[in-house]
């Protein structure tokens, strides 16, 4: 049967563009209709073309869904249609179509950026540019950013495994073949940087280390995956000498390595003295059958076991690098100075307390209260409450966090489209995968997205990025999306590193982000960009 399409309560026609309170008014409105169209219109331009939000509350779900058309008559165009209950979210779409309609033709792309004619940004494809007029950048385009559109994501110009490639392989093979670029390595629990000048390693980056012995930490890793892009570059020098040098000095590093691996030591392993009357001149006398090691480490290794604590609580205690303490654990087996153990020597009184449940479904509702309906993904709103936490975690302790604010975006015909809801939680799920539980993905202002990075530093923040990127496309994100490419955008910034200030940290964040935006590569840390001379 034929049904008339039902006609909207229309509010008051406006002379202006709307503000939050006139879309507010209109999600009030159709919250208190349930399935009728409320319309809200304006005028924008030359004076004719008029402009109608619409929005309708369904009956069944609840659910508000807003539709923006623009013209009367045949002249009418849906310029988008969104599900959504976040009326700032709105506010922006609908700011950037009317904006983008009376500026078009009169805005380039620097424009569209946050730039002016008069500005002199120094804009450039390598991560080093100036930051003279950066500031501009940090204000929220309300208009889609512009991607080159010749700068799609390059894939990998060469991938594999460190099953297939060992790392001293891979490193040999690179400087062999004089190529110019970065290397990521990645696995399960963090990931590497390296980069390379017409095959001379420059800088390295692993954990917190850099330089030597950020490559003798890696030459350890015998699982994970690697990728290299061509021409990648960055202005820090970390490694001092030639790669066949360090590489020859870590052969012996690998192999006391994989004797520690096959002796059954692990992370939390329970390390204890074999005998524990012996006297420090038994103990020199046991350590001379082992490889050359600093005397003085090892006694103050030895003195430090007890039996009730595993390698990891050693190693937080009193950090060491891996150069220092593989040496003097393959010393203690090898001379079986030492025990291993998967349980402390004294039972811990805690097992003998019963546990005490956690109300799970009240964390999920408290969990649930914090996000935006529509995506999973946790809201701006609760986002700020979160980074304030953190901030007041650094002044209380000094430990260092990280923001990455991104954009992703779907290419459609010669523009960009913003991500069908069901693709904005498959994005969810793609990052939930490679992120921490601590880790904290959150959107950010109206169209972007950030994560918080509890005590995570700028380099390894930037690992992620990567690992975000490559799950983001390694394959279309669902089946409405399979033939649209993806258009991505990191900035990363961090406090110490950068500033100690929240508000300047969010701003470094984007002036990151926007700059990726034009650079060859889409992701970009603050702390690359080079100051204004004096």
């Amino acid at each position: 049967m034929y049904r008339p399409k039902q006609s909207p309560i229309r509010l008051p026609r406006l002379e202006t563009l709307p503000g939050l309170d006139d879309v507010m008014n209109a999600m009030e409105n159709a919250r208190a209709r349930m399935g009728m169209p409320v319309e809200l219109s304006w005028v924008m331009g030359d004076g004719v073309t008029v402009y109608r939000l619409v929005a309708t509350c369904s009956q069944q779900t609840g659910d508000l869904t807003w539709d923006l058309l623009v013209g009367e008559g045949r002249n009418e165009v849906q310029a988008w249609t969104y599900t959504t209950g976040d009326v700032a979210l709105v506010l922006n779409l609908v700011l950037s179509e009317s904006t983008e309609n009376i500026t078009e033709g009169t805005m380039d792309q620097a424009g569209l950026l946050g730039e002016n004619h008069d500005r002199n940004t120094g804009l450039s494809s390598s991560y080093s540019t100036s930051l003279m007029g950066l500031q501009s950048l940090t204000s929220t385009s309300s208009k889609l950013p512009v991607f080159q559109a010749s700068r799609a994501l390059r894939p990998a110009s060469m991938e594999g495994t460190l099953e297939d490639m060992p790392i001293p392989n891979l490193l040999q093979s690179i400087a062999m073949g004089k190529n110019t670029g970065k290397l990521t390595v990645t696995n399960e629990e963090t990931g590497a940087e390296l980069f390379f000048v017409e095959g001379e390693l420059t800088h390295a980056q692993v954990l917190n280390l850099k330089g030597d012995l950020a490559i003798m930490e890696l030459v350890t890793w015998d699982t994970g995956r690697f990728f290299f892009y061509r021409d990648e570059r960055t202005e820090q020098k970390t490694v001092q000498r030639r790669v066949d040098a360090i590489l020859m000095e870590s052969v012996t590093l690998l192999d006391q390595s994989k004797f520690l691996l096959d002796s059954g030591l692990k992370m939390d392993s329970y390390i204890d003295k074999r005998d524990a009357a012996l006297t420090e001149a038994q103990f020199e006398e046991a350590v001379k059958r082992g490889a050359p090691c600093d005397i003085a480490a090892q006694k103050q290794f030895y003195l430090r076991l007890d039996g009730n604590s595993t390698l990891f609580d050693i190693l937080r205690e009193r950090p060491m690098v891996k150069k220092d303490w593989v040496p003097v654990l393959f010393n203690m087996i090898r001379c079986e100075l030492i025990t291993l153990s998967d349980k402390p020597r004294i039972r811990d009184k805690a097992s003998l307390l019963q546990s005490t449940a956690l109300d799970r479904n009240a964390i999920d509702a408290v969990a649930r209260s914090m996000k935006r309906s529509d995506t999973g993904i946790v809201s701006y709103p609760a986002f700020q409450y979160f980074l304030e936490q953190e901030f007041f975690r650094f002044q209380f302790n000094s430990t260092p966090f990280s923001v990455i604010v991104f954009e992703v975006w779907m290419w459609g015909q010669d523009k960009l489209e913003a991500l069908p809801i069901p693709a904005v939680a498959e994005v969810a799920r793609r990052i939930g995968s490679v992120k921490r539980n601590i880790d904290l993905l959150a959107h950010f202002e109206a169209l972007h997205y950030a994560m918080l990075l509890p005590n995570t530093e700028t380099a390894s923040a930037a690992i992620l990025a990567h690992r975000c990127l490559e799950v983001l496309t390694a394959t279309s994100l669902t089946s409405e999306t399979a033939t649209r490419r993806l258009a991505l955008a990191f900035g990363i910034a961090g406090i110490p590193e950068d500033c100690r200030d929240v508000g300047l940290l969010l701003s470094a964040a984007k002036v990151a982000k926007n700059l990726a935006q034009q650079s060859d590569f889409p992701i970009i840390m603050f702390k690359d960009l080079q100051a204004p001379p004096q």
